[in-house]
């Protein structure tokens, strides 16, 4: 007597968990892809575009300009640390902040002209310009890297590498093309 075997394939079942399992780890790879590559997605989108902001420090000590502010600095929100812009010429002066004159001139009882430089702790008005990309928003508000809202005549915090003052915007103008 000859036993015979049947050789059956067996053909692999899926079931219901197998597919949850399998939809999970796709669902899984396609957020980590957009995760990583969402950023491009919405800057290309937004349509952002170079602009000059300018603004005045109102209160600022008079050395601290020339000293500790140079054209080229990129200046940071002081809240978030997050990229404003980089510093460029204050108008046609080749330095990053324009202040007020350092020193008073005046008339002495006999006629003669002196100079007097204010005293190191003197505080000045002065204004800059720094570049940054930006976009307006549909309801009209400028978006500092499309993120960041600011507005003729707020104050900001902001920070570079040396210093930490409060500025008032007073301009947002696109840079000619």
């Amino acid at each position: 007597m000859n036993k015979t075997t049947n050789k059956v394939k067996k053909v692999p079942r899926f079931s219901v968990l197998d597919i949850v399992i399998v939809l999970l780890v796709v669902v899984a790879i396609v957020g980590v892809y957009f995760r990583y590559n969402i950023i491009d997605i919405v800057t290309n989108a937004m349509d952002i575009k170079e602009y000059t902001v300018s603004y005045t420090i109102e209160n600022i000590r008079a050395e601290t300009p020339k000293k500790y502010v140079n054209i080229g600095d990129k200046m940071y929100f002081a809240d978030s640390g997050d990229e404003f812009g980089t510093l460029i010429a204050a108008s046609e002066n080749v330095v990053a902040l324009s202040s007020d004159i350092a020193s008073e001139t005046f008339v002495t009882a006999d006629g003669k002209v002196v100079t007097s430089p204010y005293p190191m702790d003197k505080r000045v008005m002065a204004t800059g310009r720094l570049n940054c990309e930006g976009k307006y928003s549909s309801d009209g508000r400028f978006l500092v890297n499309g993120l960041t809202h600011i507005t003729m005549g707020q104050y900001v915090d902001v920070k570079t590498e040396m210093v930490t003052v409060t500025i008032r915007i007073d301009n947002i103008a696109l840079v000619a093309e």
